[in-house]
């Protein structure tokens, strides 16, 4: 579809029909704005036209208009029979979408499959995320709050592990900065003074949705200034916007961020971007490959060159990739090579690669922990000390990465019980990269392996040692359990 064609509205209302999910709370954008005129009259707005495609009927409307087909028409029949809008309607810009034609990992990424329907177990509220929501729209585990400040991304990955909050689904709602300020100045008052000894202050806020990329300029500093004000030293903005939509980067967004590092100067900004396959920012031809140089090296997409550049330009701001390990998207050593020397070649940090969230429908799209943790691995050995990045899962209890899976010997089964069992199928090592529990920093967590797993929930019948728990104790109970036996044996 061209680009100055009309859109396909994504937000068209259904006749007949009113859903009320939360998000509806007034978020008195006048009190932000109060006595600043000024300063919001210099930030301008650009009314972009992505041409978001939302949902099955709205696809079909777009592909008769001319726009980039994916799905064939028996394709459209059997995901609407397995009703997969039910889960998470399927959603994309035109931008996306022309990138998806031509490159399949991109279009595995975004194109729902009827399987997903097939088996909905898994958590509703990931990662039990509510229970560290002290107020509306906040999540306070670390040093770092996170804030839900929109629910809606330009497109929607199937595996997103926020469909609960895109959806409504849980009742999370949407964060007001000035519920969230308050806050913040509270709780870091109450560590000064000592009434709360067991969290840190609060030094950085993490914008998260949906995109924060997708909300206006003034939206956005809203929250950004709001943080600033409330003294955060940090500043992250979590956005696949680069992948899906980079040209929302333009010179109103640029001069609205260039503002706001004049306003607080000593605040860093750090853009979490999310690239999950190199195909999102590399040079495709017309047949999806990749374009080279002279020298063999890879081209950039030059939109998202563009964008990146105008980042790195400004000494005030960072850019740290992470993505999940996806079936059928990123599950292939040499990608996760490229993926994390490319962006490195960019000026992105690599950040984190995670194992694909337990949400509900996760097994459409999840690999088994042990084989992720193998090609994460794979993926290292070519790369340099700057390149390399690490593999966690984001769990109740933190990032917890995996840090080791040490290969069993049959021989050692002979020793019996629990313990033999464990020795002989092998072990894997988790470690606690970041907890809310300061006491329990870098502990492990050692468990029997189980291939078959896909998420820490699959170890859990299997822990000899296990970190998150609060004394020596209960830390080592499993496996003085499974050495009950040869214990009583020497005491004898």
């Amino acid at each position: 579809m061209p680009l100055d064609s009309k859109p396909i509205r994504a937000d068209a209302p259904r006749k007949g029909k009113k859903t009320l999910i939360a998000g509806s709370r007034p978020k008195k954008k006048a009190v932000s704005r109060r006595h600043k005129d000024n300063l919001y009259g210099q930030i301008e707005e650009t009314k972009f036209r992505r041409y978001i495609v939302h949902d099955l009927p709205r696809y079909r409307q777009y592909v008769e208009e001319g726009g980039a087909e994916i799905y064939s028409p028996a394709e459209l029949d059997e995901l609407e029979k397995a009703g997969v809008s039910d889960r998470l309607p399927p959603r994309a810009t035109g931008y996306y979408l022309d990138l998806a034609k031509r490159s399949t990992a991109v279009r595995n990424l975004i194109k729902a499959r009827p399987e997903e329907m097939d088996d909905l177990s898994g958590e509703s509220d990931p990662s039990n995320q509510l229970k560290y929501s002290p107020t509306p729209g906040l999540l306070h585990k670390y040093e770092l709050v996170l804030l839900y400040v929109v629910r809606a991304c330009s497109s929607w990955c199937r595996y997103c592990y926020r469909s609960d909050f895109l959806t409504g689904k849980t009742g999370k709602d949407t964060a007001s900065i000035h519920e969230i300020a308050e806050y913040i100045k509270g709780h870091n008052a109450k560590v000064e003074s000592g009434e709360i000894t067991d969290k840190p202050k609060i030094r950085e806020g993490l914008l998260s949705g949906g995109d924060p990329m997708v909300l206006s300029n003034r939206n956005l500093f809203d929250y950004m200034n709001g943080l600033a004000e409330a003294g955060v030293e940090v500043i992250r903005i979590g956005t696949k916007e680069l992948a899906f939509f980079p040209q929302r980067f333009d010179d109103r967004f640029f001069a609205m961020l260039d503002l706001f590092h004049e306003l607080h100067p000593h605040v860093l900004v750090s853009f979490m971007v999310h690239f999950t396959h190199p195909d999102e920012f590399l040079k495709l031809d017309a047949d999806g490959q990749v374009v080279r140089d002279g020298h063999g090296r890879a081209l950039r997409n030059p939109v998202v060159e563009k964008s990146i550049k105008r980042l790195r330009s400004r000494p005030f701001v960072t850019l740290e990739n992470q993505t999940p390990i996806i079936d059928s998207v990123n599950d292939d050593a040499d990608t996760l090579l490229v993926l994390q020397q490319e962006m490195k070649r960019l000026g992105v940090n690599n950040h984190y690669f995670f194992q694909c969230r337990e949400i509900e429908g996760h097994r459409a799209f999840a690999i088994p922990v042990e084989r992720a943790w193998k090609l994460h691995a794979q993926s290292q050995a070519g790369l340099s000390g700057i390149e390399r990045s690490r593999f966690a899962l984001s769990t109740e209890a933190g990032k917890t990465e995996l840090v080791s899976v040490i290969e069993g010997d049959e021989r050692l089964r002979a020793i019996g019980g629990e313990l033999g069992d464990a020795l002989a199928d092998g072990l894997v090592v988790f470690r606690l990269h970041r907890t809310p529990h300061e006491d329990r920093q870098n502990d492990l967590i050692i468990a029997r392996r189980n291939p078959e797993a896909l998420w820490i929930t699959g170890y859990e019948d299997r822990i000899l040692y296990d970190g998150r728990k609060p004394d020596t104790e209960s830390k080592w109970g499993a496996l003085l359990a499974a050495l009950g036996p040869a214990l009583m044996q020497a005491a004898e």
